[in-house]
């Protein structure tokens, strides 16, 4: 497997447990937070979800500055270095050995659940275009007009536009860059003033808060850990605190707490009565289906906490979410597939190779080699340091066999490599007195300073 086909085997295995670990956190952290507000919640929420696509992703940025690094010398160096000592399954240093057959089949798994959330995106966006597409205009009294102009200004939107829609239940907004507000056929029409002024002022909130532009981007984001049942649970979570902020909003100077309360359950009926559901990406008023959640938070009495509170608590709790995430990170685990060399080494000549430790003593070197640059690096000047991983057996008469790459850097330097390893000799490792086969690793590098 190359070494990009490695990278997601490991990006894999982590994230499986890295994103219920983080999950677990930003649950703990909005727990805290809870009193201080949906607003903050949601911040946690989306913060979290953010931690948990990027986390697993961290030991790739470690090797790649590792990779960019420069020394600071001039002169070409090479080394060779005993670094493991080890079965035919190794595990060392948190580099863990699958048989190639379960490492595809965990590939194929993740990379056809990321084809079919995709195209489930993909479809969705398709569906709200068309949604677009087949909206009408719609025609106001002179009482709603007022009250659509009195939603723009208390939200300061001049682009917004309404339209009605045959394919929707209830209000929703849609649109990037002109964004529309688009209500079912009738609605205007059968609405109290009450009802249209809490429905408006709702989506309103969710239009200054430019939230169907960050829901697109948590979806987009959120794809490749989407087959995950913690990304649901912290998308979830990101809707129903996102619809409690904009009741808060919409209470804030349009409407009465009461007054939209009594709003929110008439139009939760209409809306379940009617029919006409549509697959899209629209923000709705209750896109979230936690009605009587949202309710009971209205109606407890605000507090107000002072700033120096917020941020007191936001602050620590950030970094908390930051520490357990780069926690995980330092323990992600490498997984490397099993080479041919690695599956066939039980059925070679030298029989059963064991791993170093207890009772079996390690070999002694009794002769080793400097690997040398290859001619198409020789006389170069510019800096650089690389390492490639051997690993090989050495046979119950101290030979060499089955040396190979385990780790890559670059084929001119890694045949360098098998090829001073190769003529390597020991003295052989003993297993209760008596000779036996064992596996080795060596690191070797080469550096120009």
């Amino acid at each position: 497997m190359s070494s990009i086909l490695s990278f997601f085997t490991s990006y894999l295995v982590n994230l499986v447990w890295e994103v219920a670990v983080i999950g677990g956190a930003g649950w703990l952290v909005s727990r805290l937070l809870k009193k201080v507000g949906p607003r903050m919640e949601h911040r946690v929420w989306v913060f979290t979800l953010m931690l948990a696509v990027v986390a697993p992703a961290l030991p790739v940025f470690r090797w790649l500055l590792k990779f960019l690094s420069i020394p600071n010398a001039t002169s070409a160096h090479s080394s060779i270095t005993l670094v493991a000592a080890q079965s035919n399954s190794p595990n060392s240093g948190g580099v863990y050995v699958l048989p190639a057959v379960l490492a595809m089949s965990l590939l194929s798994l993740y990379f056809v659940s990321l084809i079919y959330f995709a195209v489930r995106f993909a479809c969705s966006l398709r569906c709200t275009t068309v949604l677009l597409r087949r909206s009408r205009s719609l025609s106001l009294t002179s009482e709603q007009e007022e009250i659509w102009c009195r939603c723009k200004r208390s939200f300061s939107l001049c682009r917004i536009r309404i339209l009605s829609s045959s394919l929707i239940s209830g209000p929703v907004t849609v649109g990037l860059r002109k964004p529309v507000l688009l209500v079912p056929d009738g609605f205007a029409e059968s609405c109290t003033s009450q009802d249209f002024m809490a429905a408006l002022a709702h989506e309103c909130a969710h239009v200054s808060r430019h939230d169907f532009q960050k829901n697109l981007f948590y979806e987009v984001v959120s794809l490749i850990i989407a087959f995950h049942p913690v990304t649901w649970m912290l998308k979830s979570q990101i809707a129903q605190t996102r619809e409690m902020v904009c009741d808060g909003m919409a209470t804030g100077g349009l409407i009465d707490s009461r007054s939209y309360v009594n709003s929110l359950l008439r139009l939760a009926t209409r809306i379940a009565m009617a029919s006409r559901v549509y697959p899209s990406h629209a923000i709705g008023i209750f896109d979230a289906n936690i009605l009587e959640k949202r309710i009971m938070m209205m109606n407890l009495k605000k507090k107000h906490f002072s700033p120096v509170l917020k941020y007191g608590l936001a602050i620590p709790s950030t970094l908390f979410l930051i520490l357990v995430a780069v926690g995980g990170a330092a323990m992600a685990v490498v997984i490397e597939p099993q080479t041919a060399s690695q599956a066939a080494v039980q059925t070679q000549p030298y029989g059963q190779v064991y791993r170093i430790g207890k009772d079996v003593s390690a070999p002694t070197l009794l002769y080793s080699k400097e690997p040398e640059f290859p001619k198409s690096e020789r006389g170069k000047k510019d800096k650089f340091v690389g390492t490639c991983l051997v690993g090989f057996v050495v046979d119950s008469s101290g030979a060499v066999h089955d040396v190979h790459i385990k780790r890559s850097f670059r084929p001119d330097f890694d045949a360098s490599a098998v090829k001073a390893v190769q003529q390597y000799r020991f003295k052989p490792a003993t297993r209760n007195g008596e000779p036996v086969s064992v596996a080795l690793n060596v690191e070797v590098n080469f550096q120009r300073f």
